[in-house]
């Protein structure tokens, strides 16, 4: 049953790297074929991109232990991973990117775009937007250190009942099984508000922006993953390359 669970697993995320490459190219053609005022095709290719996301989560969530440090994965992308994924906060991030700023300097251009300027790097975004992507931001950090806390509260509980006291005592089969499924219970909700969260704040992003700015940050989200995937495979191959000719 487990190798069947990988194995689904596997070819759920080999698709959904597939699935993001269609998806790049699509923003991309969008972005240059379409008009840059046609909005309601503009969101909908925007909801497509969400929809797809929260299809993959859910492909997954009938085994939540094996979205920690999957095979399927580079060595690269499961160090940058945080429950399963990107943390949430990463899109905004990637906004910060787009504004050619770090968070830091935002502060900085701040005063002046709340009195009327705007920023116009990667578009224009205007002093309310970047007030209420700041906001944003300090809730996704507060709901990741939340549910962080959650996990690491997960993981001590190993020294508590019931797998410590089962494992130390010789438990029965029946006592393993139902101290690991009641762990994967807890486990599973987490991960389950970690894939929520990202959801959320995508969606959250996509109010706050303008159409157009939604598609360019789904462009650089798009254009990370792909990255850091590709990125991480060269460096696996590299890897393996050096042990063979030790």
């Amino acid at each position: 049953m487990t190798t069947n669970n990988n194995n689904s697993l596997r070819t759920g995320f080999l698709h959904w790297i597939a699935l993001q490459r269609t998806n790049l190219k699509e923003l991309l053609h969008v972005l240059t074929a379409v008009p840059n005022d046609d909005n309601d095709h503009l969101n909908q290719l925007a909801e497509k991109n969400i929809q797809h996301l929260t299809d993959y989560h859910l492909t997954r969530s009938n085994d939540t232990l094996s979205i920690f440090s999957p095979s399927w994965c580079t060595s690269f992308e499961n160090s940058l991973f945080w429950i399963g994924g990107f943390k949430p906060s990463i899109y905004i991030q990637l906004l910060y990117s787009i504004f050619e700023s770090e968070s830091e300097n935002l502060d900085i251009k701040l005063p002046k775009m709340c009195n009327g300027e705007s920023s116009k790097c990667g578009g224009e975004y205007s002093g309310k937007q970047v007030q209420l992507i700041k906001a944003l931001h300090a809730n996704t950090v507060s709901s990741e250190e939340m549910i962080s806390s959650r996990m690491a509260n997960l993981q001590e509980c190993i020294t508590g009942e019931p797998l410590i006291i089962t494992a130390t005592n010789n438990g029965s089969d029946h006592e393993v099984e139902r101290a690991l499924a009641a762990h994967r219970v807890v486990l599973g909700g987490i991960v389950v508000d970690a894939d929520e969260l990202r959801v959320t704040v995508l969606k959250e992003l996509m109010r706050i922006l303008t159409p157009l700015q939604g598609i360019h940050l789904l462009v650089a989200s798009n254009r990370l993953h792909l990255s850091i995937h590709e990125w991480g495979k060269c460096s696996d191959r590299s890897t393996v390359a050096n042990i063979l000719t030790l």
